[in-house]
């Protein structure tokens, strides 16, 4: 149970109704909101509900506590927001009174903490290592539960322009190579060049949601673990709707599995083939007898052969029901031809490698996030703290990519945090003034309330002044 002090309660934004107190006379508190750039990314999610609520579902070990689980977790999500990385740090972030009272909280917090048990003057709202031992009693496989069961019926429920089409990727996330045996669970693999690579693989299903990724579901396994594995682990737990389109890479390709997914599981699939597969060595050769080329779509110097469905017999997989032929020249001079197909009927190769391109986009936008950078500086290389490093790097990343559906980004210059903070430091001009009467709030900018104050009475601007004094002293 919470057992915050009696005179921290939780409040409520009523706008209209605390600035009506505020006219007459009633003025509890106030606080200036120090805004981060990114704290407009929380705050949406804060006000949406979904934030909060995953957060309030982590699978808390503790009996009793002062401090409220999404207290602690808030500024793990700023962290990632803004590629800092010390769980001891952590609650420096969480500055925002705005933050904290879209929290449910009084912003006092932020001075006072959620207990009187410090023995030194309090600077944050609780201690770093609070987290760090709620981790040491959290199991690994309850986090990655907590994401793929609570946070995917969230992401289901709160992502709108929600497209039905999934990508299901993987990666490798590396740690340092002297480091490696220190962190529990990670790998070693060789490549084909002999490089070779340490840390983990983790494999994931994202949900395209207007032309952006929403992670839903996530799996992770040492590094040399095949991707196709863990993606099929992934994809028989996953709740896909019937007629759901799958997309995945060439390394995904197992000819029995995908005909299961197609006239079993009622999913579509699109992707890429290996250039030396059956399906590619004759539709290469039908093309050039064909002689029915067509200007790539997007790419200028490419160009593309429509392939039939008699073209897309395979002993391994009877299955794929449409596909395009797309052949370039490479840097080096080289030809490449690259077959893509699909699952489903009638679908043109324009559509086809329309439908696949929105996969590159969002790598990209993955890619500029780095939600899992910073493996390397964990002080704790316990498996627990690495798979809760990533799970809330991919909260972040989710969060990130719903905030800018919100606010209509099309491009993918809109897609990076660094133009995202460029553009929100002229906020900082203005800065927010939060006002406090009784149990609720309201939030307005440093302009308009100026302009209030010039209506009140004197007795109300007393105490105005009064609470100005305490702020600044």
């Amino acid at each position: 149970m919470i057992n915050l002090f009696p005179d921290l309660p939780i409040i409520r934004h009523k706008q209209k109704e605390t600035i009506a107190n505020l006219k007459a006379g009633e003025i509890d508190d106030l606080r200036v909101s120090n805004k981060l750039p990114i704290d407009d990314i929380v705050k949406y999610g804060l006000q949406e509900n979904f934030l909060k609520d995953g957060l309030k579902s982590f699978p808390d070990p503790r009996k009793t506590f002062d401090i409220p689980i999404e207290a602690l977790l808030l500024p793990q999500v700023l962290q990632r927001l803004n590629d800092e990385h010390s769980l001891l740090l952590a609650p420096y972030m969480l500055n925002s009174a705005e933050l904290m009272t879209e929290l449910g909280y009084s912003a006092r917090v932020l001075e006072e903490g959620f207990n009187n048990k410090n023995t030194y003057e309090r600077v944050t709202p609780f201690h770093g290592e609070t987290l760090k031992h709620v981790l040491l009693s959290t199991k690994v496989d309850q986090l990655f539960n907590w994401f793929n069961t609570d946070w995917n019926q969230l992401m289901k429920l709160n992502a709108p322009g929600r497209t039905r089409q999934y990508i299901i990727d993987g990666t490798e996330i590396h740690v340092p190579k002297h480091l490696y045996k220190k962190y529990d669970g990670a790998g070693v693999v060789t490549n084909n060049e002999g490089e070779v690579r340490y840390g983990y693989k983790v494999v994931w299903i994202q949900e395209i949601i207007d032309r952006k990724g929403v992670i839903r579901s996530m799996t992770m396994s040492p590094i040399q673990t095949h991707d196709l594995k863990l993606g099929k682990e992934l994809i028989a737990d996953f709740d896909f709707e019937e007629g759901a389109l799958l997309l995945m890479d060439r390394g995904f390709l197992d000819g029995e599995w995908i005909t299961h997914l197609k006239y079993d599981r009622k999913i579509d699939v699109c992707m890429p083939l290996k250039c030396n597969s059956e399906i590619t060595q004759f539709a290469i050769a039908q093309a050039e007898f064909d002689n029915k080329w067509q200007p790539h779509p997007t790419r200028e110097k490419q160009k593309i052969c429509e392939i039939k469905k008699s073209e897309l017999e395979w002993s391994l997989c009877q299955s794929f029901n449409s596909g395009v032929l797309v052949r370039f020249t490479k840097k080096n001079g080289e030809e490449e031809n690259i077959v893509f197909v699909d699952t489903r009927a009638g679908i043109s190769g324009k559509n086809i490698l329309a439908t696949y391109d929105q996969r590159t986009e969002i790598e990209e936008s993955h890619r500029q996030m780095k939600c899992f950078q910073g493996l390397e500086k964990l002080p704790s290389k316990k498996l627990v703290h690495v798979v809760f490093r990533i799970i809330m790097g991919t909260i972040a990343y989710n969060l990130f990519n719903l905030f800018l559906n919100s606010e209509k980004c099309s491009t993918l210059e809109d897609y990076t945090l660094k133009t995202h903070r460029q553009r929100r430091r002229s906020s900082e001009r203005n800065p927010e003034i939060i006002i406090y009467t009784g149990d609720t709030y309201a939030i307005l900018n440093n302009l308009d309330f100026l302009d209030i104050i010039l209506t009140l009475k004197k007795s109300t601007q007393m105490k105005l002044r009064k609470i100005f004094k305490e702020l600044t002293s």
